[in-house]
């Protein structure tokens, strides 16, 4: 056999696979259509008596649907046109309230404005009468400051008439006291031209610390009439007679203290706590 031939017996071959394929395909697709049309169970006849059935309902429930709509839109017509003619009479009624609102509303502003025009009166009113007020309140400060003023003033004069009455009594006596000390002051023999700012006055006391550098503190100053500069008598007493000791100047005081420098030409011995100072050697 040659190659021709062996290429024939294979596509034979394969076309008998092929022809028994179709027919395999077309066997197994085969339907008994009568037994589907007729069949008691699953048949056509028995799914179109089904089917009917069903329309057959179907088309009564429609007749009652439409009977129901129909009587239901009867109904809201009815009650639509009762909505309609209530609709109207609130309309009238409203168009009544709001005429009265409108003139409630213009007798309101009338009423607002005539209120304005009054609190504007009263707040001018009640400005002019604080205004009055406060200028009366004024009125009585400035009142009785002055009457303070003249109680015041008339006091200090009262007082200044005394205090005149009782300056010209003791002027009186403070001549006829000048009078009397310069009669005394020429009798103890006075110098009227001589400056007596550096005599001391008529003290005595005694030296109460003796701190060195040739500094004392004595027992008298400022209250006993003493200054810097004045010079005092020291002495010491002893079996019943006096002692000087030395003089001292005034350097420092206090009202009841003072601190004097020793002057070393008229020292004659140690200063001690105790010894006597005076403007003069009693």
């Amino acid at each position: 056999m040659n190659l021709v031939g062996k290429i024939f017996v294979i596509l034979i071959a394969v076309m008998s696979l092929v022809f028994m394929s179709f027919a395999m395909g077309v066997y197994a697709t085969h339907k008994n259509w009568r037994d589907v049309i007729t069949n008691p169970d699953t048949g056509f006849q028995k799914e179109l008596k089904d089917q009917q059935a069903r329309n057959k309902e179907l088309t009564d429930e429609l007749a009652k649907k439409i009977h129901d709509l129909e009587a239901e839109r009867q109904a809201k017509t009815e009650a639509l046109t009762k909505l309609e003619t209530e609709l109207t009479a609130k309309k009238e009624e409203l168009e009544a309230r709001k005429q009265k609102q409108d003139e409630l509303e213009k007798s309101e502003r009338a009423i607002a404005a005539a209120m304005s025009t009054t609190q504007t009166n009263a707040t001018d009113y009640r400005k002019s009468l604080e205004t009055l007020r406060a200028d009366i309140l004024q009125a009585q400060r400035e009142r009785d400051a002055h009457f303070n003023e003249v109680v015041k003033l008339t006091d200090q004069l009262n007082q200044l008439e005394n205090d005149r009455k009782q300056l010209s009594g003791r002027n009186v006596e403070l001549v006829k006291d000048m009078t009397r000390a310069d009669e005394l002051l020429r009798k103890l023999g006075y110098d009227k031209g001589r400056d007596y700012s550096n005599v001391p006055p008529d003290v005595d006391g005694v030296i109460t610390a003796t701190p060195g550098a040739n500094m004392v503190e004595i027992s008298i100053g400022g209250d006993q009439g003493l200054i810097n500069g004045h010079v005092l008598q020291v002495y010491r007493i002893g079996a019943g007679q006096s002692t000087y000791v030395g003089r001292i100047e005034v350097i420092k005081t206090t009202p009841d203290r003072a601190v004097c420098k020793i002057d070393p030409n008229y020292q004659k011995s140690n200063m001690m706590v105790g010894d006597r100072v005076a403007t003069k050697i009693k």
